[in-house]
C-alpha cells in the first residue's frame, strides 16, 4: 500500500472540465453553474435569453492537475434560441443538431461530379451549422471572459 501511495504522489492526477459563462446581454458576462446548463439542456431548466431570444454562452474547457486549472484548451462560443418561457426550444435544438451532422458527414455525394464541380456542400454546411450554433463575442468580452477565468482559476491561465 505505501508503494502505492509513492506512485500516486508522484503522478498528478489529471482531466478536464468544462466551465460555462453566460451573456444576458452584449458586453456582460456571468459564470453559470454546471447543473444550470445541464437543467437547461436535459430537464426543461430556464436561462435568460437576450434580447433576441437566445442564450448565449462561453464554454471554457480547462486542463485539471490535481482539481487545478492549469489550461485552458479550449473556448467556444454558443448560443441556443429559448421559448417565451427560458426553456430551450427543442426544436430549433434539432435542427442545429441536424446541421452539425451534415458539416461533420456531409451528404452523400453524387456517383461522380460532373468536370469542373467542386463539391463544397460541406463547406457550405459548417458556414450554416457555425451561423446556427455560434457567437462573435466582441474584444471587451473577451477581455472580460479572461477576468473571470483567471479569477476562478487563482491564477492566469488564459
Amino acid at each position: 500500500m505505501a508503494a502505492l501511495g509513492k506512485i500516486s504522489d508522484s503522478c498528478p492526477v489529471m482531466g478536464a472540465r468544462a466551465w460555462f459563462f453566460l451573456r444576458p446581454r452584449p458586453g456582460e458576462l456571468r459564470p453559470l453553474a454546471q447543473n444550470a446548463v445541464e437543467d437547461f439542456f436535459f430537464r426543461d431548466g430556464r436561462l435568460p435569453a437576450d434580447e433576441e431570444g437566445f442564450v448565449r454562452y462561453a464554454e471554457v474547457v480547462v486542463l485539471l492537475e490535481d482539481r487545478r486549472a492549469v489550461e485552458v484548451l479550449r473556448v467556444g462560443y454558443f448560443q441556443d434560441r429559448t421559448r417565451a418561457d427560458g426553456t430551450l426550444d427543442r426544436e430549433r435544438h434539432m435542427e442545429v443538431m441536424a446541421a452539425a451532422g451534415e458539416a461533420a458527414f456531409g451528404h452523400l455525394p453524387f456517383p461522380k461530379p460532373p468536370p469542373g464541380v467542386v463539391g463544397a456542400e460541406h463547406k457550405f454546411a459548417q458556414r450554416r451549422f457555425d451561423h446556427l450554433s455560434r457567437w462573435k463575442p466582441t474584444r471587451a468580452e473577451v477581455v472580460k471572459l479572461r477576468e473571470l477565468v483567471n479569477r476562478k482559476a487563482g491564477r492566469e491561465i488564459m
